[in-house]
């Protein structure tokens, strides 16, 4: 045999000459023989062969393998963590064939979703059978399944005979094999262990510190921080990363003393922190005055405010920050133990607020003729204070690649993003920067472009740099063509350590050799100084994110609350699903970088919206609502933004044969008006009326609407032939919208009996929000609230009978009372929740608005956000959701979107929030198009005005009148 088959073999012999020698093989480091016995060594995995003799001494000779394949990871395949990756990765390399891959897979240890205790299973197209999922690791499993087998491939498929197996399903590195290439799963007898495991954040650990921080903290509802778990443990997994128990647990508890000082702050006290931060899972973010702002602290490793990713990720930009900032203390001599805010970042910082301050969120092509200078007093000079000066050289200018590449996120037709982001950094570097600089700035965005990426893959330096080429690219592959050179001493070769070009070619030589290693592309490139290390740690740290750094030199870092505020702040701006749509954000950040773009507007003279508007506006608004969620109802947000794109709804989407059109929520919020114009008609006629009765007979006429013959529908307790008054005559009601079930059903058993629900004699146990969502119009009843409130329970009771089904009906009645009156959102809020306690079993609904208060202290909605609340199917959810959304925007458009992006009941959710923000905000606020494709819009205005008419001090006292609104 030929000495390349020998040393390929398992178990075959070195090839030993007639000169009592023997060649043995140079194996590439990256291969795991011990995990793989059965594969042997491949051949591709061989470098080449050296000689020894039979007493194991080199003799020098040694032959290189022409068909050798470097690594997967050197070639810049992600670092693998288990041998499954380690498989894939020597299958993506080319060092395995795909029959090699499947026969070592057997007896490698995979994981396996197992969501009702048995494995997922995914049908193969085009075919009867089925393939297993599994994952390689542990993090590459999505959030939704909590439990999953830990189980060798041969025992699986002994569990599930005549399957194939589907490995990391929505990886970059997914592979199917179909059940033939796994064929003899079963020739191998010996059992093999398994284990049925948690995952990390399922465990005892973390279950155990969820109860006592609830405890401990007083946390209402108490599984609150569960949810919040969920929103942190999903997004972190969306970035390949999973929460260790340790995080997650100091998350909890860091999350837990932010919601208490936000019960505080609404109490009026001032709020309470722990001294050691860290160890109460918390991070030093900076206020708008210098001050601490206390968070908890994400490991770096999801966003908190939950915004997508535009061209650029979130966990990137700020993994370049702080690697930045590893490398500048390093490479300025600071002790690994304790990473001082070195000048060259602040150098950084200064150049990041002037980006932030000086251009727009979406870039016009065109760059200011100056940017501004940073502010001396300012809170980020404040903060940055303690830093020592940047370095005096020219290279130092170098950091304005980082500060501006981010600039051109937002992708648009007609502008070229990587040549704004180098318009900018010329901008920042100023005119006398000369060639070198340029060249440099200009090579290091072109680079960051790539590094920075939404693809769950970011190129690697190398691999970049062969893509851009020229002199200074080529160069330094040429030096990391040499894998076995000494580091220092190519490092050394490059220049004389003090130009611009030669600081350049260090820290890009130290990022293309040593990238996959974080540790030691830094540690070799800050031997150089500030600027290089700095400038590697922003290039490794981009590509791997702040996890992928080595932990001990982050939690080195005092100033790290700081660089992933600032870093957050980059991201954020520049992201067309930012800081632009969340205008409740605004007046804020003018406070921390005025600019004047978004100054908000001086209030006009008059003191709001009239009445009129704001009735007008609370219908309209409710019905939009209902309009724009009316497609999506209870589908996940993913499979919104496969409908709607990236952005989720944006828009109406067509629903129930045309654009525009209501639901149930938006009819029987109709028919509730109504009822209280003729029950008001009634008393002003008669002296008195049963307002609960015309409210139940207007339910009833709703119900032949939707296709009960009116015989039926209209209950012993009506003579009425047919169904009275001028809402009923439009034949656009006559469709079923999608009618919510225990509406429909407790109507019809009405219809039947003439019994009607109270609060005292429930018809059921429901608490769905059927009842809240047609509660707005008994706002306008009363100014005694307590009145407002028992007859918004009292309408809601008529088909619901769970408190929170009927609470959340007179709590949502008071709210909008108070808006329609001018009052703001929080006071309103506070008038209905004093009403609320007055009744027993308001508990559940008291925590839920309790909660929406807390999470609005986050800032703006987000879809996770909005969720962590609930579905908004049952009442105490629909408003809490509704409230969140309203308390955390600052206009109508921007809460009706946030209210349907989300999992839940998203038209019910669209209404109730279009009911108070159309109160607060008033008719002339809504959006014109939408408006104009409105169902049944005329009708809605024409109502309102009617009820205006009749509650006001000239109600009509002529036979049209009653003709138009019967007695009931």
């Amino acid at each position: 045999m030929s000495e390349e088959e020998a040393v390929a073999r398992p178990g075959a012999a070195a090839a030993v000459d007639d000169g009592f020698v023997e060649w043995r093989p140079d194996v590439d480091p990256e291969f795991d023989e011990a995990a793989f016995p059965g594969l042997g060594i491949p051949v591709r995995a061989i470098r080449g062969w050296a000689q020894y003799t039979l007493f194991g001494e080199p003799t020098g000779p040694r032959r290189a393998n022409e068909g050798y394949t470097p690594g997967p990871v050197w070639r810049g395949f992600p670092k693998p963590t288990t041998d499954a990756e380690k498989l894939l990765n020597y299958l993506g390399a080319n060092w395995i064939s795909r029959a090699e891959f499947a026969q070592a897979l057997l007896d490698t240890e995979v994981l396996v979703p197992t969501p009702d205790g048995e494995p997922l299973l995914r049908p193969v197209p085009g075919t009867s059978g089925h393939e297993v999922i599994a994952f390689s690791s542990s993090a590459k499993v999505p959030g939704r399944y909590p439990q999953r087998w830990r189980v060798v491939v041969r025992e699986l498929l002994r569990h599930q005979p005549g399957t194939g197996l589907t490995l990391d399903p929505g990886t970059g590195l997914v592979r199917s094999l179909a059940a033939a290439e796994l064929a003899d799963a079963g020739h191998d007898t010996t059992p093999r262990p398994w284990l049925d495991e948690p995952a990390p954040e399922a465990g005892p650990e973390v279950a155990e510190a969820l109860a006592a921080l609830a405890g401990e903290f007083g946390i209402e509802p108490p599984d609150l921080l569960t949810r919040h778990l969920r929103y942190a443990v999903d997004q972190a997994r969306d970035h390949r990363v999973e929460l260790t128990p340790a995080e997650c647990v100091r998350y909890l508890r860091g999350f837990a003393w932010q919601h208490r000082n936000g019960v505080r702050r609404r109490a009026g006290q001032d709020p309470q922190w722990p001294a050691d931060l860290g160890a109460n899972g918390l991070i030093a973010h900076v206020s708008e005055d210098a001050g601490p702002r206390p968070v908890p602290w994400t490991s770096g490793k999801f966003f908190a405010t939950g915004t997508l990713a535009g061209r650029f990720a979130w966990h990137r930009i700020v993994g370049a920050y702080v690697g930045f900032a590893i490398g500048d203390a390093l490479g300025g001599g600071a002790e690994p133990g304790r990473l001082e805010l070195g000048g060259l970042t602040r150098h950084l910082l200064f150049h990041t607020d002037a980006v932030l301050r000086g251009l727009p969120p979406v870039p016009t092509g065109e760059v200011p003729a100056t940017l501004p200078e940073p502010d001396p007093v300012g809170w980020l000079a404040v903060a940055t204070r303690h830093a020592g000066p940047a370095p005096a050289e020219f290279s130092a200018l170098l950091a304005t690649a980082l500060a501006a590449t981010p600039a051109g996120a937002v992708a648009l037709a007609d502008v070229d993003g990587e040549q704004y982001a180098k318009d900018v950094a010329r901008e920042l570097t100023g005119s006398a920067a000369g060639p070198e600089v340029t060249e440099g700035v200009e090579l290091l965005v072109a680079l960051f472009q790539a590094l920075l990426t939404r693809e769950e893959f970011a190129l690697p330096v190398h691999l970049r740099l062969g893509e851009l080429g020229g002199e200074l690219a080529t160069s330094t592959l040429a030096l990391r063509e040499d894998r076995d050179a000494d580091d220092v001493t190519q490092l050394e070769s490059i220049g004389d350590g003090r130009s611009v070009r030669s600081v350049l070619g260090r820290a890009l030589f130290a990022a293309a050799k040593r990238g996959y290693d974080p540790k030691a592309a830094i540690t070799l490139a800050a031997r150089s100084g500030p600027v290089a290390g700095a400038l590697a740690g922003a290039m490794v740290g981009a590509r791997l994110g702040v996890p992928g750094l080595p932990a001990a030199w982050v939690a080195a870092l005092p100033d790290l609350g700081l660089l992933d505020d600032v870093a957050s702040d980059v991201f954020w701006y520049f992201n067309r699903n930012g800081l632009q749509t969340e205008t409740a954000e605004h007046a804020r950040w003018e406070r921390r970088y005025p600019s004047g773009r978004f100054t908000p507007k001086p209030p006009p003279a008059a003191a709001g919206p009239d009445l009129r508007s704001r009735l007008r506006g609370s219908l309209l608004a409710g019905a939009i609502g209902d309009a724009l969620g009316a497609k999506t109802e209870f589908d996940s947000i993913d499979r919104i933004r496969e409908l709607a794109g990236p952005a989720g709804i944006t828009d109406f989407i067509p629903a129930y044969g045309g654009v525009g059109r209501i639901t149930d929520d938006t009819q029987m919020t109709l028919f509730t008006l109504e009822a209280l114009i003729r029950a008001h008609a009634q008393r002003r006629h008669t002296g008195s009326a049963d307002v609960v009765h015309s409210l139940q007979l207007a339910y009833q006429r709703w119900l032949h609407t939707q296709g009960v013959a009116w015989d039926r529908a209209r209950g012993p307790r009506s003579d009425v032939e047919a169904p009275d008054g001028w809402l009923v005559t439009h034949q656009e009601l006559f469709s079923r919208r999608a009618p919510g079930l225990t509406c429909f059903g407790e109507l019809e058993a009405y219809g039947r009996s003439g019994v009607r629900g109270t609060v005292d004699r429930p018809v059921n146990n429901s608490k769905g929000c059927g009842g809240v969502m047609r509660a707005a119009p008994i706002a306008l009843w009363s100014d005694d609230l307590a009145e407002v409130f028992r007859l918004g329970a009292e309408s809601a009771a008529l088909t619901h009978g769970h408190p929170s089904g009927y609470l959340s009906s007179g709590c949502f009645a008071v709210i909008v009372h108070e808006l329609l009156h001018g009052r703001a959102l929080l006071d309103a809020v506070a008038t209905a929740r004093a009403e609320l306690v007055k009744y027993p079993a308001h508990e559940e609904q008291s925590a839920a608005l309790d909660a929406a208060l807390a999470l609005a202290e986050q800032g703006p909605p987000t879809p996770e956000k909005v969720e962590s609340l609930g579905q908004g199917n049952v009442g105490e959810t629909a408003l809490s959701m509704s409230v969140y959304v309203a308390l955390t925007t600052t206009d109508a458009d921007t809460a009706l979107l946030a209210s349907v992006n989300h999992s839940g009941d998203s038209d019910s959710t669209g209404s109730v929030c279009g009911n108070l923000v159309g109160a607060m905000y008033g008719e002339q606020a809504l959006r014109r198009s939408w408006l104009d494709q409105l169902e049944l819009r005329d009708v809605i205005v024409e109502l309102a005005d009617d009820a205006l008419t009749e509650f006001g001090a000239d109600a009509p006292d002529e036979d049209r009148w009653f003709a138009r609104y019967p007695l009931d």
